[in-house]
């Protein structure tokens, strides 16, 4: 595995983790009334649907960093 893809590995996976939590936490912010979810509406999209948008895409980054970690340590196997 090449530096490059460790350094991408690493940054995919620690900023989805990042945009995961602090969805996380915005989203249980705005659950128990300490901010209002209308901070994070735009166009006909709810507060709600934006910020569960940001921590799947926080998801799906870190596991694309994990994918590529898995498919350049894979070894063919026959």
């Amino acid at each position: 595995m090449t530096t490059i893809s460790q350094l991408a590995e690493k940054i995919l996976i620690i900023f989805g983790f990042f945009i995961s939590s602090i969805s996380f936490i915005l989203i249980t912010l705005s659950l128990w009334d300490f901010i209002s979810v209308d901070l994070f509406s735009f166009g006909i999209s709810s507060g709600i649907r934006v910020l569960g948008g940001c921590a799947i895409i926080g998801c799906l980054l870190s596991a694309i960093g994990y994918g590529i970690g898995d498919y350049f340590n894979n070894e063919v196997k026959e």
